[in-house]
């Protein structure tokens, strides 16, 4: 066999490998233990993949010129795309983390380019070998693997993610990942079993493929992918009932007709019985069966919209650069929105998150897109009307669901090998006194060879190795056990943490990345934080920390300047050691950038609490309550503040003005911080009230009636003191010696009532 043959094979495997980098997580089962495992293993696997294969593509294209790139409509857009991409990451707020982005996404310019060197790729290979319906099947074979995953899940075989709760995540970690996975798989299913609609046996294999997606989908609970499935379907039968018009396609135009029925019974159904003990019984019908204006994770999307059409109208051009969405949401953020998501880095709108990303270019290009893989479906021969439908139907589905969501690795992945099979359709061959279209000898190749492989090894090295390091060690720095030896675990000492998240911080391997560095620092500054106020840690490892913690978050902010979330973070840490002058900078800053958000008002409202000037926090707050008077926290840290003013008057009639339903309409609010504030302005009769109400609702709850006890007894009242220990010892009989030796204590004299 050639080595061009060698070549030739290594790409069609690697390519078809790509669909399996979806089952990769970076747990330590496998792949090392990395920060945010089921983004970052995937990301890094299908970068070093990549440019693995483009070294091999380069050997090949140079001796085989029918394997280079060739021309069209797709092709040229593709390259204004991220061309311009490159110009808007250059003219971004923040050029580095556009360009590198962070564990928690791992996108950013850098995975756009990988994408596009995969378009390419595929484009070039899989469309030269027509190998298109072997890479489908590798796809189909890929996620029926993955139905299989979820159905051990749904039979509580596999764990599900913490984040996901009861839906299906399998090796996503996110169902709404895994829905666009499956809505994807889906439609490529359904246009193999059309293609092989008279082959028996690859019917049924299909048919248990497109089976094992369907439900999968269907128990990720994921509306935008479940209503995209049926928006594509609608669409593939239109399209089939109108144009599938020669005798050959008859019967899948009778079946499309009755299908268009048959959903429209079934939406219908749906909605008019919504209400229904059968449909609020399934998870997934009854999240379907909520969605409505009124609905809050619907209004929140059209705000966030809202937000990036302002966004956008700064900076109509440019853009904002990839990953800084988050300067629009802070910048735009409603007070309403305080149930929801604090810190929005997306749009939650892939065509949105384009337009702020690259503006109006970037947004028109990416429309383009869609357009043109239409038309190359439309107009071409190569594909039978029916399988032209079914395509329609994937663009279709896949465009509503971005409607409401954004793309991770698999489903970008996805969209490019859609774009590839668009090319394909219509690619033209470059002419042929082209120098490109020559090819290169033996001898040339064997020069040249030695260069793209130390070209490789530099880009797999440079592009992931730092990174990768940085992922492994941010995770180990943050863990605050280590194994005892005996199978168990022991707390680590705060020493050896640092020293972690120096190596994290530090330059790390050569040449070094921007990738990560964020989330370092603010882990650190966390990390530090809860240092503050332990006795425990060595002083000179806690200021160790708190000095390397300060410098790793004012070098980021330096980066990132009036990121509100960084000046929140640093705020908050000066905070928590009582730098309040900091503090109060910083806070100040964070509340320019994000005037509305509450987090900031309130934390800057405890700070001034915290350093004594009371009446500079009544303003914040107020400001705070004002903006949402519904918000509960707003009404309890006002209502403290007027307190610790001295306007007492005024905080009743905060907390008395309040629902009823949170538990106002009483000052004696059941609310740990109002408890604080009470006994901080020693308010006993509050303060036992408080305790009362809360001796009322758990009559049994021994500690409950020590916590009235003591509310008692620092009031000077030592009668109910005692009468409250008892209680306490006759609720829990474990109690009672310590009880009886606090009375025996109060009542020779001892322990003094109302002494402090």
């Amino acid at each position: 066999m050639s080595y061009t043959k060698i070549l030739r094979w290594v790409l069609l495997i690697g390519l078809g490998l790509v669909f399996f980098v979806s089952f990769i997580i970076a747990d330590g089962t496998f792949i090392p233990n990395m920060f945010f495992p089921f983004i970052t293993g995937k990301n890094f696997a299908f970068r070093i993949l990549i440019e693995v294969l483009l070294g091999v593509y380069v050997i090949l294209a140079l001796r085989e010129p029918k394997y280079r790139p060739k021309a069209s409509w797709v092709m040229w857009t593709a390259c204004a795309f991220v061309l311009w991409m490159g110009l808007a990451t250059g003219l971004s707020v923040d050029p580095i983390k556009s360009f590198w982005s962070n564990f928690e996404r791992m996108e950013g310019y850098i995975t756009l380019l990988h994408l596009f060197v995969y378009f390419l790729l595929v484009g070039a290979v899989v469309a030269t070998e027509e190998w298109w319906e072997r890479l489908f099947q590798i796809s189909i074979l890929a996620s029926a693997i993955m139905g299989g995953y979820a159905l051990l899940q749904l039979m509580g075989v596999l764990h599900i993610s913490s984040q996901s709760g009861a839906r299906v995540d399998t090796t996503f970690g996110n169902a709404a990942y895994l829905g666009v996975f499956m809505l994807f798989n889906s439609f490529i299913t359904l246009f193999m079993l059309v293609r092989h609609r008279k082959i028996p046996w690859t019917q049924v294999l299909y048919g248990i493929a497109l089976v094992l997606q369907v439900v999968t989908l269907y128990y990720t609970q994921t509306r935008g992918a479940l209503l995209g499935l049926v928006v594509g379907v609608i669409v593939a039968a239109v399209y089939t009932a109108v144009f599938a018009k020669t005798k050959e396609w008859q019967g899948f135009r009778k079946v499309s007709l009755w299908g268009l029925g048959a959903l429209v019974v079934l939406v219908v159904g749906l909605f008019a019985l919504r209400s229904t003990p059968i449909v609020q019984r399934s998870q997934t019908l009854s999240r379907v069966a909520s969605i409505s204006l009124a609905d809050p994770t619907t209004a929140a999307r059209f705000s966030i919209w809202h937000m990036a059409l302002q966004g956008f109208v700064e900076r109509p051009i440019q853009g904002w650069g990839q990953e800084n969405f988050n300067y629009v949401f802070n910048k735009n953020y409603e007070p309403w929105m305080y149930t929801q998501e604090q810190w929005f880095d997306r749009a939650h709108n892939q065509f949105l998150d384009w337009l702020i990303a690259g503006g109006l270019p970037a947004f028109t290009l990416y429309i383009l897109f869609f357009v043109l893989i239409a038309m190359a479906i439309i107009n071409t021969e190569a594909l039978a009307v029916p399988e032209q439908a079914v395509f329609l139907g994937l663009l279709a589905g896949y465009a509503f669901n971005n409607l409401f969501v954004f793309d991770d690795i698999m489903s970008s992945i996805y969209f490019f090998t859609l774009l590839a099979f668009a090319h394909s359709l219509t690619r033209r061959k470059l002419h042929s006194k082209l120098f490109l279209s020559k090819p290169v000898s033996d001898q040339g190749v064997a020069v040249v060879a030695p260069f793209v492989l130390v070209a490789v090894v530099f880009v797999v090295w440079t592009l992931n190795v730092p990174g990768l390091t940085r992922a492994q060690n941010l995770l180990t720095a943050i863990i605050t056990q280590v194994s005892n030896g005996q199978g168990g675990a022991a707390p680590k000492d705060p020493k050896m943490n640092l020293a972690q998240f120096q190596v994290a911080l530090g330059p790390g391997v050569w040449p070094g990345t921007g990738l990560g560095y964020q989330e370092s620092a603010e882990q650190l500054m966390q990390f530090s934080s809860a240092q503050a106020s332990s006795q425990s840690v060595d002083p000179a490892v806690k200021k160790d920390t708190h000095d390397f913690a300060e410098a790793a978050g004012k070098t980021i902010l330096a980066e990132r300047p009036q990121d509100a979330r960084l000046e929140l973070f640093l705020g908050a840490f000066y905070d928590s050691f009582g730098q309040y002058p900091s503090a109060i900078q910083y806070l100040s800053g964070a509340l320019k950038d994000s005037p509305k958000k509450q987090q900031i008002q309130f934390e800057l409202g405890v700070v001034y609490i915290n350093s004594g000037q009371a009446k500079n926090a009544v303003p914040v707050l107020k400001a705070a309550f004002d903006e949402e008077p519904n918000y509960k926290d707003a009404r309890i840290l006002y209502a403290a503040s007027l307190m610790y003013a001295g306007d007492k008057a005024t905080a009743d009639q905060v907390l008395l003005s309040g629902p009823t339903e949170q538990g106002f309409g009483t000052v004696s609010v059941d609310d740990s911080r109002l408890l604080q504030v009470y006994t901080n302005t020693k308010q006993w009769d509050r303060v036992i009230g408080i305790w009362k109400a809360r001796v009322a609702a758990d009559p049994k709850n021994a500690q409950i009636h020590i916590g009235l006890a003591s509310a008692y007894f620092t009031s000077g009242d030592g009668a109910n003191t005692i009468a409250e220990l008892q209680a306490a010892a006759k609720a829990d009989p474990t109690v009672d010696a310590q009880a009886q030796s606090l009375i025996e204590q109060i009542q020779s004299g001892k322990l003094k009532p109302g002494q402090q």
